[in-house]
């Protein structure tokens, strides 16, 4: 275990510049990406490039992308730490470098800071809904990608929407039927991200789900019965303790003396 470096006292105003600034876009990033998910999907759904509105969409893409990219170089910047930047912020960095995922940054909208945030606990019911809701996005967003790298490729048997839905359930599932495969190379390369992802994210739904019932069965072990009796308080014990100690004396005195005495008076 790594311990965390010292910071000196202008690297921890830095720092506390990123938290505040993280703290505050934290919840426009992620209605942005909300948005941006919109726009994708109508985008992949009903293509139509030759149109107006389809360009407008596209450009209003590359500019949340590019609003993501510069968030990103910011926290980069000023962080006083550089070293760890990326594997302590690896989902950022991954829909900045991989657009098309960028899609994915709408499950931030389900974090403690995000807009539709559900509880700061990792083994809650609201951090189990988070990943479900994770694992759904996946596969909207994965169907949204193989679709629109398969269409109009010849051979290609992911045509429709609902094709590139059932085969991304299928490739998430790791069932595999095989009724529908990509063909083309960035298809097959955003196979093998859902595969990873989508793994991923139902190990952690499978994680949480298992956690929260160990829980939820543990209070239910430690709960008393509703009729159960209480316990008695630790001084009323011994003070009982210690009155029995007495009257088993005085018994035992009583039947010692009772015998002495007996003899006593027939020797009289």
């Amino acid at each position: 275990m790594t311990t965390p470096p010292t910071l000196t006292p202008a690297q921890a105003r830095r720092q506390a510049w990123v938290d505040r600034y993280t703290a505050k876009t934290d919840p426009l990033l992620s209605l942005l990406a909300l948005a941006y998910l919109v726009t994708f999907t109508v985008q992949s759904i009903w293509y139509q490039p030759q149109e107006t509105w389809y360009t407008w969409l596209l450009l209003f893409g590359y500019a949340l992308w590019l609003s993501f990219a510069v968030d990103l170089l910011v926290r980069f910047a000023v962080s006083p730490v550089k070293r760890g930047f990326v594997r302590r912020n690896w989902f950022d960095v991954f829909t900045v470098v991989i657009p098309q995922f960028r899609a994915l940054r709408a499950l931030r909208a389900f974090t403690p800071n995000g807009i539709l945030g559900t509880g700061r606990s990792v083994i809650t019911p609201g951090a189990l809904t988070t990943a479900g809701i994770g694992a759904l996005l996946v596969v909207w967003v994965g169907s949204l990608m193989v679709l629109n790298a398969e269409r109009g490729a010849p051979g290609a048997d992911i045509s429709t929407f609902g094709d590139s839905v059932w085969w991304s359930f299928e490739t998430i599932t790791t069932v595999g039927y095989g009724d529908f495969v990509p063909v083309t190379w960035n298809g097959r390369f955003f196979a093998v991200l859902i595969m990873l992802v989508g793994i991923s994210v139902l190990g952690a739904v499978t994680a949480t789900l298992s956690a929260t019932l160990v829980k939820t069965h543990l209070q239910k072990r430690a709960a008393p019965a509703p009729d159960a009796p209480k316990p008695a308080d630790a001084p009323d014990v011994l003070t009982e303790i210690r009155e029995l100690k007495q009257m088993v004396a005085a018994l035992q005195l009583q039947l010692g003396q009772g015998p002495a005495s007996g003899q006593g008076g027939q020797a009289g």
